[in-house]
């Protein structure tokens, strides 16, 4: 008997086992008002009242809802709202010009897209049959509390997420993602170590590559999350010091920016003893201080202590 794994399957165990356990720190400083924090419980909850939504809006199984955010509490509940009930998420790089998104919002078919407030004025040309711009009032709009979602029929092959690339020689182009890859490469994750005792701080936009399958993994392992808007390395720095951050992922030139950052930092970062920088294609490499770490091809990167 096949059963089919799906991303909706991760957040439902961390309802079922980590559902009192906060879940979600959102960005404090942002345009919209902050959601959360938000448990596990709750995170999924607005999961379900945005399936809800959609139905109600007519966005039916298999239909594209592209989204354009920084980092945000209301983009990681879209992946499991929209991508865990049966829709596509079609996550956009907000860098890109308003001329490069609007083609992927055609190209992908997207049927609604949602935009975050700091970009509603530089897009405001983009069109789709639905738009909202990321808040409260959608919130109002979208969320429907008082319904049960529609059923969808799981399939692990059926498409749950369009990722385009950046467009630097031609046109963006777009790969489909099933739930059954996803899956697989947040088995990888737990395999590296990550656990429930682990603070994630989300360093790595959520439109590259859904960030790297991290808010599926961290969802199915119950591990906290804290939202970066945007980086800055004194600000991650302090975040860590806060917040006893133990894992981030990004680009070499976010861990640049921290190290440039930590030449002029005077406080202690909490679990700075002990790090391990995963990099694709090596092994994990461990260090006595995460401020000292010098890398050329970073990949992520984990502190304990």
């Amino acid at each position: 008997m096949l059963v089919p794994l799906t991303i909706l399957d991760f957040m439902r165990r961390a309802e079922q086992v980590y559902g009192e356990r906060v879940a979600v720190f959102d960005e404090p400083s942002q345009p919209a008002t902050p959601l959360g924090p938000l448990t596990y419980g709750r995170l999924a909850a607005l999961a379900r009242a945005q399936a809800a939504g959609l139905d109600a809006l007519g966005v039916g199984f298999g239909e594209r809802v592209a989204i354009v955010s920084h980092n945000a509490a209301r983009m990681l509940v879209s992946f499991f709202g929209v991508a865990g009930h049966g829709r596509v998420l079609v996550p956009i790089n907000f860098r890109l010009s308003p001329a490069e998104i609007a083609y992927i919002v055609e190209h992908s078919g997207a049927s609604m897209l949602l935009v975050d407030p700091e970009l509603d004025a530089s897009l405001a040309e983009v069109k789709c049959a639905r738009r909202f711009v990321l808040g409260a009032e959608s919130d109002a709009l979208l969320l429907r509390h008082d319904v049960a979602p529609a059923r969808w029929q799981a399939d692990e092959q059926a498409t749950a997420t369009i990722n385009y690339t950046s467009g630097t020689t031609a046109r963006p182009k777009g790969a489909a993602d099933a739930p059954q890859p996803v899956d697989q490469r947040d088995d990888v994750r737990a395999a590296h170590g990550v656990s429930d005792r682990d603070v994630y701080l989300h360093t790595l936009p959520m439109f590259h590559c859904n960030g790297w399958g991290m808010p599926f993994a961290l969802a199915g392992l119950g591990a906290r999350q804290h939202v970066l808007r945007k980086v800055d390395g004194a600000e991650i720095l302090r975040r860590v010091a806060t917040h006893g951050i133990t894992l981030m992922c990004g680009a070499p030139a976010v861990f640049n920016a921290i190290l440039a950052a930590a030449q002029q930092w005077q406080g202690r970062s909490r679990g700075a003893a002990r790090s391990a920088w995963y990099v694709p294609g090596r092994r994990r490499r461990r260090g006595r201080s995460s401020a000292s770490r010098r890398s050329s091809a970073g990949s992520s990167c984990r502190s304990t202590g």
